[in-house]
């Protein structure tokens, strides 16, 4: 029994999207400010390269990452006029639409089926299960990977493109994770510039530019709608007061800086509503943890599966039994043969970190696992990412 065709339907009657790289997509924003900024031999499609000859035409780069800008959000708010009338395309992150996921697509150029971060929580060999791999801490215990000697070239395998550009880098991150072993990571070795407050980035910014004495590109990375909009959903005041915060900075700083400095907004991932019904755990009357060879690893919505040796077949009935109502299940070698990890095939490491199956919600169902503290609290949230729906997928590209 296979449900890959009933997701094949999903996509061809629009209720799910399927990631796609002849569709404007991150990846093609990544390796467009790679090459703008002088990275040699990155693969541009057609869409990438003319981006990439837009940010060349002025001598400075500002991308913002607003981490759960979701284009329908952007829709809803007429508040954000900069960023509204600036919007240059809708685009597709990648799959799974997780933070941890795109971030690393941001940063590397890649898609998920090379860079081999699968999820929020995302399967490491050496620890035997899931790591909160942007926080580098084992989920079980909360232990630093580096304690339990699990180096960032292991965590993470492709190359960050930063190390690459051939003009200086500002990197701006909230102060908490200015300095994580991840953040480190995507700036290509370089120590990130922690910032306390949204606020604070205006000036921060106008000082980089406006101080620099060749062409620069700056980096800023914004949690607060993403925060937002799981504590309260992507509806809330919280979240709509997050991206009017970030228009009106687009708005001062394209006052502030003129034409010297192109302003580029995107995001990781959308955001989808949960409804109270819609939240499941995994628990042990369901039959399925006894299967596990460890705990799922992935996102509320997309959940990944290392099952024991020979029980493949009963953790399929038991799933779908349990769960099937809500969730897609596929085999890795369906994720693989769909193509839903990018147009490449699955890398080793990938493949080893995506297990045996791959559980995708059918819409806005989100699954937890018992044991799991974190995991828990994470399906009482009011909203989620990581799914395939257009919510969760699209997300804008400003261009000012």
């Amino acid at each position: 029994m296979s449900d890959a065709p009933e997701l094949l339907a999903a996509f061809d009657a629009g209720t799910l999207l399927r990631p796609d790289p002849a569709v404007p997509n991150l990846v093609d924003v990544s390796r467009a400010v790679a090459a703008a900024g002088g990275v040699t031999n990155v693969d541009l499609s057609p869409f990438a390269a003319d981006l990439a000859e837009t940010l060349a035409e002025r001598e400075h780069t500002v991308l913002i990452l607003a981490d759960g800008l979701g284009q329908e959000m952007l829709d809803r708010e007429s508040a954000a006029h900069t960023l509204r009338d600036n919007t240059r395309s809708q685009i597709r992150t990648v799959f799974p639409s997780s933070t941890a996921v795109a971030l690393t697509s941001l940063a590397t150029g890649a898609w998920p089926a090379t860079h081999a971060v699968t999820g929020w929580w995302t399967h490491i060999d050496g620890i035997g299960g899931p790591a909160t791999i942007l926080q580098f801490r084992r989920r079980s215990d909360d232990r630093s990977l580096t304690d339990l000697g699990v180096t960032p070239d292991a965590a993470f395998p492709a190359p960050s493109l930063m190390a690459r550009l051939r003009r200086p880098s500002h990197v701006l991150m909230p102060r908490n994770v200015a300095g994580s072993v991840y953040s480190r990571y995507w700036t290509g070795g370089e120590a990130a510039e922690g910032y306390p407050s949204l606020a604070g980035t205006y000036g921060a910014i106008m000082q980089a530019v406006m101080g620099a004495d060749e062409p620069t590109f700056i980096y800023v990375y914004v949690p607060h709608i993403d925060n937002e909009a799981h504590h309260s959903g992507p509806e809330s005041i919280g979240a709509r007061a997050g991206i009017v915060a970030i228009d009106r900075l687009v708005a001062d700083l394209h006052a502030g800086l003129g034409r010297s400095t192109t302003l580029v907004v995107t995001a990781d991932h959308g955001h989808l509503g949960v409804t109270p019904e819609n939240r499941f755990m995994i628990r042990d009357s369901d039959g399925i943890p006894p299967l596990l060879a460890s705990p799922p690893s992935g996102d509320a919505r997309v959940l990944e599966f290392h099952v024991r040796a020979g029980e493949h077949e009963h953790f399929e009935e038991r799933f779908r039994a349990s769960f099937g109502d809500q969730f897609f299940l596929l085999t890795t070698d369906e994720v693989e043969e769909l193509r839903l990890l990018g147009p490449e095939p699955l890398s080793a490491d990938t493949r080893q970190r995506l297990g045996d199956f791959m559980a995708i919600s059918r819409g806005d169902a989100v699954l937890g696992f018992h044991p799991s503290q974190a995991s828990r609290q994470g399906v009482r949230q009011r909203s989620h990412h990581a799914g395939l729906t257009r919510a969760e997928m699209v997300v804008p590209l400003v261009v000012a």
